[in-house]
């Protein structure tokens, strides 16, 4: 118990913490173990396991297609939508149809958007690392307890 107290802080630092592009990546990992799981409540015979993977993983479809900048984001949002589209129909017949092929398809195909986007975020976050400015710490007046930053300053004038 103790432990999946900490599997989800983790995660939930994790989400908290991660870029845009992060949370896509983590979006589209949610996605693919939802579907690996509704494979395994097919195999089991289990309705209500499989019932819950496969909304949670159109929930998640959904969430990523309203997200798209369709007015602004081109061909690539467009075409991303169509795909989105797709999947949601292909997965909505392979809950029907109780089909594990038609889950793998779909699997397969977040598995290639997944790999797409981490290879985007990744080198944004290299990009971003490069520019990034070192943390230094508040600078201490002499003789104050509390840095610079705490002090309330009322005016600040500079003449060059």
């Amino acid at each position: 118990m103790e432990n999946q107290f900490y599997a989800n802080r983790y995660r939930e630092v994790a989400v908290r913490t991660a870029t845009p592009l992060q949370l896509i990546v983590i979006l589209y990992d949610a996605a693919i173990c939802s579907l690996h799981e509704a494979r395994e409540h097919i195999a089991r015979k289990n309705l209500e396991g499989r019932l819950l993977s496969v909304n949670k993983c159109m929930s998640i479809l959904s969430e990523l297609q309203s997200s798209l900048n369709l007015k602004n984001g081109g061909d690539i949002a467009s075409s991303l939508n169509r795909l989105y589209d797709y999947m949601k129909i292909r997965l909505f017949t392979a809950n029907t149809q109780q089909s594990p092929k038609l889950l793998e398809e779909i699997e397969s195909l977040l598995k290639n958007l997944r790999s797409a986007w981490r290879t985007l975020a990744e080198q944004t976050r290299k990009e971003t690392e490069i520019f990034k400015p070192i943390d230094l710490p508040e600078p201490m007046v002499s003789g104050a307890t509390a840095p610079v930053a705490a002090m309330p300053i009322k005016s600040f004038n500079v003449s060059i």
